[in-house]
């Protein structure tokens, strides 16, 4: 099983990107929490979504520049190493951006709550 830090560390700049755009909505739902405004909840959102799109388009990115760099060597194997190591990188962008996006909806609610009780 590669180590987690391995695959982070080689990871494309698509792969980067899209995770930095997760990043964004979870610092957006932290700043959220410790300052709950209309604003910043309605910026969440859309957000939220590019997030979602970039995380499906990185996600899908990989898996095709995995399967177009795949071919068979001349005795006819697939080299099954580097093809479940290219799905492996392609679902940690998937994991860390969903996860993230998932902690993010949490703070959110939680954001929410203060916002409430101190009204």
């Amino acid at each position: 099983m590669p180590n987690l830090m391995d695959l982070f560390g080689q990871i494309s700049l698509v792969a980067e990107l899209t995770m930095a755009v997760a990043i964004v909505a979870f610092g957006l739902a932290v700043d959220y929490v410790f300052r709950p405004t209309e604003q910043k909840l309605v910026l969440m959102r859309p957000v939220s979504l590019a997030a979602i799109f970039a995380t499906v388009s990185g996600l899908l990115g990989g898996w095709i520049a995995v399967l177009a760099s795949t071919a068979s060597t001349p005795d006819g194997h697939l080299p099954v190493a580097s093809l479940y190591r290219g799905i492996a990188e392609s679902l940690t962008v998937g994991f860390v951006s969903f996860g993230l996006l998932a902690a993010a909806w949490a703070l959110v609610a939680i954001g929410g709550l203060r916002r409430y009780a101190a009204s």
